[in-house]
């Protein structure tokens, strides 16, 4: 696994929010990529993937996919995300092969604390994505 992500495990293992919330942190080393799957105990169906480049971490949360918009909402659900994208600190929504996901990015040279509040921060965006978006879903 890279330094950087070394760093990144090293900053949330242990690490306990405020209201008590916690994360839990595993490690994928494969001959392509290494990367982290972070899971924050109070929404657990919601992995975050970490990854590193030479000058960035990365942060990536998988929210939905397209099969799951309520037929003809898309455009409307497109638009809402992208006014919501400036409200929300810390973190972007993106659409890659038909899954739109949540991600944040930092530099790798960011301090513990930092990386604590970016993940901390992104796992509350991802309530508060769901929850705007949840109008144009498909109600399981």
């Amino acid at each position: 696994m890279s330094n950087s992500l070394d760093k990144v495990q090293a900053a949330l293992t242990d690490f306990s929010c405020q209201d008590g919330c916690s994360f839990k942190v595993t490690a994928t080393d494969n001959d392509d990529i290494s990367m982290l799957t972070i899971i924050c105990e109070d929404i657990e169906e919601f992995a975050i993937l970490a990854t590193a480049s030479e000058t960035q971490l990365l942060f990536n949360v998988a929210l939905f996919d397209r099969s799951q918009i309520i037929e003809g909402q898309e455009s409307a659900l497109n638009k809402v995300m992208l006014e919501l994208n400036i409200a929300m600190p810390l973190s972007s929504f993106a659409l890659t092969a038909g899954i739109y996901s949540i991600f944040g990015a930092m530099s790798i040279n960011s301090e513990a604390k930092q990386i604590q509040q970016e993940v901390l921060v992104l796992s509350e965006n991802i309530m508060d994505a769901l929850e705007v978006c949840q109008q144009f879903l498909i109600k399981a």
